[in-house]
C-alpha cells in the first residue's frame, strides 16, 4: 500500500493533474487506515498478549516509549563532543575514576572496641542450594559468563563443589580475578544527558560472588543486630525500615514542633559521590572497630582490593581503570558497608540528625540565638568529620530549610565548610518534596503534574490497545507515583483530593475509551471497579498503622502516643492545635484504626488484615477530623 501510494504521489508530482492527486490523497488515506490498522493488530495481538506470556516484553516496550532506553547520546566534555560508543565508554570510565578517593595518612586511629568478633563462618550446602535457588534466572550474566539459569536449575547438583570453592576463598581470602571485575552500566540520574557528571556507575558482577557476599552478609547481620551497631536513625537498607518510615519518624517530630509554636531549622545534607569516595583502609578500621573482624574482614578486604572496572555503552567496552576506593554499587556487600563507615557521623553532635543510607537531614528545634548556634556547631563538627573521614560534601546541594508556621520565623544564615548555605522554602527529600509549612501543596502539585505526563504516554503508545491492558499500565506506571508515601502527606482539602482525582478520571475515560463529557467519571470508575484515590490513601494509612503496631514496620510510636481507650484495641484520638498536626499521620491512623472493629484490629496476619478493611465504610477525611 505504502509503495503505491509513493509511485501515486510521484506521478501526481510529474502530471499535476487534479485527478492524480486526488488518487494519491484517497491512497495516503488508505495507507494511514492501513499502517493505523496494523499497529493496532500489533498491540493487541503481540504486546497486549505479552502480558499473559512474557510480561518483560511488554514492559520493555513501555520502557521505549518512556524514552528509558536510548542508550548514552553525544556526550560533551572539556569542549568536545564525543559520538563514538567506545570513545563515550571511556569518557564515562574517566568520570568514575575522577572521583576516587586518594587515602591521607596517618589513617585515624579509634578508641578500643567494646564488640565481640564476629564468629568464624563455616558455611554448609543447604545455604548454598536455598541462595542458588533463589538466584534470579533472568539476570545478565557477569565477567565469568556462568548463566543465571544454569546455576539455578543446576543448584542441587553443583552446591557440594560451589560449597568447597567459598569455603576455600573465606579460608584463605583469595578470590578469583573474574569476582574482582566489574561491567559497569552508566545510569542517568537527571540534568543533562550530555554530561558525564550526571551519570551514576552500576557494576554487574559475577553471580557466584554475589551468592557468596550473601552469606556473608548473613553472618553480619547477625553480628550487627546481635550488638545493636547501626544508629537508630539509619533507616536505609535494613529490614523494616525505609524512606517512608524515616519519613513518618522525621515529619512527626516536626509538626509536634509546630503544634507546640516553635520553629525547626533544618539542614538537608548531601555528600558528593558518597559510595565511590570511601576510603578503604579507613573502612577496614572501622570494620574492626565493629568486630568484623579475621576471615570475614580479610575477605572483604580481598573483595575491596585489586578490583577493575570497564564501562559498557552499546556494547562497546572501556579500557580496564583500577577501583581505587568506594563500595562497588550493585553488590550485595556494598550497601551495608556504607552504613557501618558513617555509622559514627553522629559523634559530638547535639542536634537530632536522620539518615537514610547518605540522604541526611540535621535539625533543631530553635527557641533562640543559642539554639541556632549550636546547630551551627553541629556543622562544624560535621566539617570535622567529613575531613578526617574524606566523605567530601556536596556544599551547592546542602540547603536550610526552616519549618514553622509563624508569620515572622526566626532567620538565620548557616555554613558549612565555610560556604554559606541557601535557604529554601521547598526541597526534594527522599521522594518527597518539603515545604516550610508542611502543607504538601507543592509535592501534590508536582506529583499529579508527572503522573499525567506518564499517563499521556501510555495514552500515546496503548491507545489501540484492550481495557486490560491499559488498566495494568495504569496501575503499574501511574498510580504508584500518586501513592507514593501517601500516608505522610494525605492531603484534607477539597482542592488537593480534587486534584489527584483527576488524574484518575482522566485514566478511567482512557481506559474505558469513553472520552464524552456526558458520562460521568464515577460511574465509569464504578463500572472498573476502582476505588478513589482518597480511599487508599484511607486503607494505606490504616496497613501502616497495623504494621507499626505489629513490628513489620520497625519503628516505635513516640512515647505517651498511643493511650488505650476503653474500646479494646482503640486508642484515645491526639489532641492537636493546627490542622497540619491534625492531619498528619499518627493523629489521622488512630482516628482510622478507631473505626475498625476490635475483631478486625486483632487479626495477626497482614493479608487478612488487608482483605479485612477492604470494605469497610470509612469516611471522609473532614469527617475523620470530627472523631
Amino acid at each position: 500500500m505504502q509503495r503505491k501510494r509513493n509511485k501515486s504521489h510521484k506521478k501526481a508530482k510529474q502530471t499535476g493533474r487534479n485527478s492524480d492527486w486526488e488518487k494519491f490523497r484517497q491512497l495516503r488515506r488508505q495507507a494511514s487506515k492501513a499502517a493505523a490498522k496494523s499497529y493496532s493488530d500489533y498491540l493487541n495481538n503481540h504486546i497486549g498478549e505479552s502480558l499473559k506470556t512474557n510480561p518483560k516484553q511488554f514492559w520493555s516496550f513501555m520502557k521505549v516509549n518512556k524514552r528509558e532506553c536510548i542508550g548514552i547520546p553525544t556526550l560533551q566534555t572539556n569542549g568536545q563532543i564525543i559520538t563514538n560508543d567506545r570513545d563515550k565508554a571511556n569518557t564515562l570510565n574517566n568520570h568514575f575514576s575522577s572521583v576516587f578517593t586518594q587515602e591521607i595518612y596517618p589513617i585515624p586511629k579509634l578508641s578500643p572496641s567494646v564488640y565481640s568478633d564476629i564468629p568464624f563462618l563455616e558455611i554448609g550446602i543447604d545455604g548454598v542450594v536455598k541462595q542458588l535457588k533463589n538466584i534470579n534466572q533472568n539476570k545478565a550474566t557477569g565477567p565469568d559468563e556462568l548463566p543465571a539459569r544454569v546455576l539455578k536449575e543446576a543448584a542441587a547438583e553443583i552446591a557440594p563443589i560451589i560449597t568447597h570453592i567459598f569455603q576455600q576463598s573465606y579460608n584463605t581470602s583469595k578470590l578469583p580475578d573474574d569476582w574482582l571485575q566489574a561491567l559497569v552500566t552508566p545510569i542517568h540520574k537527571k540534568s543533562l544527558k550530555s554530561d558525564p557528571a550526571n551519570y551514576r556507575p552500576i557494576s554487574l558482577t559475577c553471580i557466584l560472588c554475589k551468592v557468596m557476599e550473601h552469606i556473608i552478609l548473613s553472618n553480619m547481620w547477625k553480628h550487627l543486630h546481635k550488638h545493636n551497631i547501626l544508629l537508630h536513625f539509619q533507616h536505609g537498607f535494613q529490614s523494616g525500615l525505609s524512606c517512608e518510615s524515616q519519613l513518618i519518624e522525621t515529619v512527626h517530630d516536626w509538626i509536634t514542633t509546630m503544634d507546640n509554636k516553635s520553629q525547626i531549622d533544618a539542614i538537608l545534607l548531601d555528600f558528593a559521590k558518597a559510595f565511590d569516595k570511601v576510603p578503604h583502609k579507613r573502612l577496614l578500621s572501622k570494620l574492626a572497630f565493629y568486630g568484623i573482624t579475621g576471615n570475614t574482614k580479610n575477605w572483604i578486604k580481598s573483595f575491596l582490593s585489586h578490583r577493575k572496572q570497564r564501562v559498557s555503552v552499546n556494547g562497546a567496552l572501556s579500557d580496564n581503570t583500577c577501583v581505587t576506593s568506594g563500595v562497588p554499587q550493585g553488590s550485595v556487600l556494598g550497601p551495608v558497608l556504607f552504613l557501618l563507615y558513617i555509622n559514627d557521623i553522629n559523634n559530638n553532635i547535639q542536634s537530632p540528625i536522620r539518615l537514610f543510607a547518605d540522604d541526611s537531614i540535621i535539625y533543631r528545634i530553635i527557641k533562640s540565638e543559642t539554639d541556632n548556634n549550636i546547630l551551627q556547631s553541629d556543622l562544624i563538627q560535621l566539617q570535622t568529620w567529613s575531613n578526617k573521614w574524606q566523605m567530601e560534601f556536596n556544599i551547592p546541594k546542602c540547603v536550610h530549610l526552616p519549618i514553622t508556621n509563624k508569620t515572622k520565623p526566626r532567620l538565620h544564615s548557616y555554613s558549612l565548610c565555610g560556604v554559606p548555605l541557601s535557604t529554601v522554602s521547598s526541597h526534594p527529600y527522599l521522594g518527597i518534596k518539603l515545604d516550610t509549612k508542611l502543607t504538601w501543596a507543592n509535592h501534590i502539585t508536582d506529583i499529579a503534574s508527572k503522573s499525567s505526563k506518564v499517563l499521556g504516554m501510555i495514552k500515546r503508545t496503548l491507545g489501540p490497545c484492550k481495557p486490560n491492558v491499559k488498566e495494568t499500565a495504569y496501575n503499574m506506571l501511574v498510580r504508584p507515583k500518586l501513592e507514593y508515601a501517601s500516608p505522610i502527606w494525605n492531603p484534607h482539602t477539597t482542592t488537593q483530593i480534587k486534584h489527584l482525582e483527576k488524574v484518575q478520571h482522566c485514566a478511567a475515560r482512557f481506559v474505558k475509551n469513553y472520552h464524552r463529557r456526558q458520562t460521568a467519571t464515577t460511574d465509569l470508575i464504578a463500572t472498573l471497579g476502582w476505588p478513589t484515590l482518597e480511599r487508599r490513601r484511607i486503607i494505606k494509612q490504616a496497613m501502616t498503622f497495623y504494621k507499626i503496631l505489629n513490628n513489620i514496620i520497625n519503628i516505635t510510636p513516640p512515647p505517651g502516643l498511643l493511650k488505650p481507650s476503653k474500646n479494646r484495641g482503640h486508642y484515645i484520638a491526639t489532641r492537636c492545635r493546627i490542622n497540619t498536626a491534625v492531619f498528619s499521620f499518627y493523629p489521622r491512623a488512630i482516628r482510622i484504626w478507631n473505626m475498625i472493629p476490635p475483631h478486625i484490629t486483632a487479626i495477626e496476619n497482614p493479608i487478612a488484615f488487608q482483605a479485612a478493611i477492604m470494605n469497610l465504610p470509612f469516611p471522609t477525611p473532614n469527617h475523620l477530623n470530627c472523631l
